[in-house]
């Protein structure tokens, strides 16, 4: 249930004068969550990513994957593992998958590639807003918002829907909503593209439960990354800045967050965009309980046959 209205605060990370050190410890916090093996032998959310995928389109294997905001790189290594493996048992495959980023983060990106041929990057800077496509000629292309599709505000957010609807063949976003699922009329067609986005942050109550255990994590996590800091130590345990940073940028992230029927208006209310074809889903997962609940939002491209 939303128990807020949506407001576009400011995030700290946002900011040009954010320090550096501050985003490379949200990068790295954020990495460890898609790494992190839920309980039940369900997987990481990074890999119950890719059963979304794989349920959700009917020929993974012919999309080539952008990370339209790839930041230190996420979940993609483990995502391109993930779902190689399940297409090579299908006899499919493989896959790739491109980093790209309005501040590209080279060198985390160049070590991330060096550790599977299916992973590339771009390295100059890529708006997301006027993306162009990177697919090769004859594979589709899906554009993935990994828990930060919150980050732009309506006009920004609609561009974004825009260039992935006019350039690319599908888009996922994940959020914190019940499912939904709608199409626009479309005649006898083949599947031709997706886009997908995915978040962690949301207006309810589950995920604002969510977000205080994660500002609470860097007082272990310090201890445990960056022990031999005096920068870390003295700025989570003498002057808590770290977890204020956590605090303020997680739960103006919630606050940020769309539901699926926020999203389709930002769509349906550019009167000049042709959804033709379209066909617009949401789900939620809980990926890592008790409270760590991913919330997708995807759409897929169909054509006309002739």
């Amino acid at each position: 249930m939303i128990i807020t209205p949506r407001f576009h605060l400011l995030e700290l990370g946002d900011q040009s004068w954010c320090p550096e050190w501050l985003r490379e410890y949200s990068h790295l916090a954020r990495i460890q969550m898609w790494k992190t093996e839920a309980p039940g032998g369900r997987g990481s959310p990074a890999a119950q990513v890719c059963d979304l995928l794989d349920d959700n389109l009917p020929d993974a294997s012919s999309f080539t994957y952008i990370d339209s905001c790839a930041g230190g790189g996420g979940p993609i290594p483990i995502m391109e593992a993930t779902l190689n493996q399940k297409l090579r048992f299908k006899g499919q495959g493989p896959v790739k998958f491109i980093l790209t980023d309005l501040f590209p983060a080279v060198a985390a990106w160049k070590a991330i590639a060096k550790q599977s041929d299916n992973i590339s990057y771009i390295e100059e800077p890529v708006d997301a807003t006027k993306a162009l496509r990177l697919a090769e000629p004859g594979k589709k292309e899906c554009r993935i918002f990994n828990l930060c599709f919150h980050h732009f505000d309506d006009p920004a957010a609609k561009t974004v829907l825009r260039s992935a609807v006019e350039s690319a063949d599908a888009f996922v976003y994940v959020l914190d909503t019940p499912n939904l699922s709608f199409s626009l009329p479309l005649p006898a067609n083949k599947l031709l593209g997706d886009c997908s986005i995915f978040e962690m942050t949301h207006r309810n109550l589950l995920a604002f439960l969510n977000t205080t255990f994660i500002v609470l994590s860097p007082f272990l996590t310090t201890f445990l990354w960056f022990r031999y800091s005096p920068l870390h130590l003295f700025f989570t345990y003498l002057i808590p800045i770290v977890p204020l940073f956590f605090a303020v940028d997680g739960y103006v992230s919630c606050i940020r967050g769309r539901t699926p029927e926020e999203l389709g208006n930002l769509l349906q209310s550019q009167s000049d965009l042709d959804l033709s074809g379209w066909k617009f889903k949401s789900g939620e997962k809980m990926v890592l309980p008790p409270f760590g609940k991913m919330y997708w939002y995807m759409g897929v491209k169909e054509k006309n046959s002739g």
